[in-house]
């Protein structure tokens, strides 16, 4: 059966750090957390940065773990059940880079499903409000990956590279 739960949204692991114990978010037992920012382009790499756990004050009031949803990766030293390498990533304006925090989300695993529960109206707002956030290039290298790399859920490849999978199939010319 489907569940439901309200989003608390976080713009990358330093936002969830900064204001995770910020008691106007009231996150509670039935809140889902959520990290964007955080897949292939908008990190960039993807790194392991989705580990989130709850507020302080649930922590100590006996609640360990909420439901956790990501564009990036997770260790597996996190105990949250969780949905991650959400693609296309909120850097690319996947669903995950309209969410709001206060929404509904539905997560139907059999499906393999996650619903906003918001009108079509306000979802085509929100696409058309959208623009492209990532952070500044570091190197040179990080922009070209950024340009070439391809989504989680075809495996962070380096698009053009495809191209070469099966080179060891036919032998090339003695470069001896």
């Amino acid at each position: 059966m489907p569940s439901r739960s309200r989003v608390i949204v976080f713009e990358g692991p330093e936002d969830y750090h900064d204001r995770i114990n910020d008691p106007a978010l009231n996150i509670d037992e039935r809140s889902t957390l959520l990290i964007r920012g955080a897949g292939p382009i908008g990190y960039p790499g993807a790194a392991e940065v989705v580990n989130m756990q709850p507020p302080d004050a649930l922590i100590k009031a006996g609640i360990s773990a909420l439901p956790t949803i990501g564009d990036g990766r997770q260790s597996g030293t996190s105990g949250s059940p969780s949905i991650l390498n959400v693609s296309p990533e909120s850097a690319l304006g996947g669903g995950m880079a309209i969410v709001k925090t206060g929404d509904i989300l539905r997560v139907d695993l059999r499906k393999g499903r996650v619903d906003m529960l918001i009108s079509d109206e306000e979802i085509a707002s929100r696409k058309a409000a959208w623009q492209q956030s990532i952070p500044p290039h570091q190197t040179a290298w990080q922009e070209i990956y950024r340009s070439m790399v391809g989504s989680l859920s075809d495996g962070m490849c380096l698009e053009p590279a495809t191209k070469y999978q099966r080179v060891t199939e036919v032998t090339p010319r003695n470069n001896h």
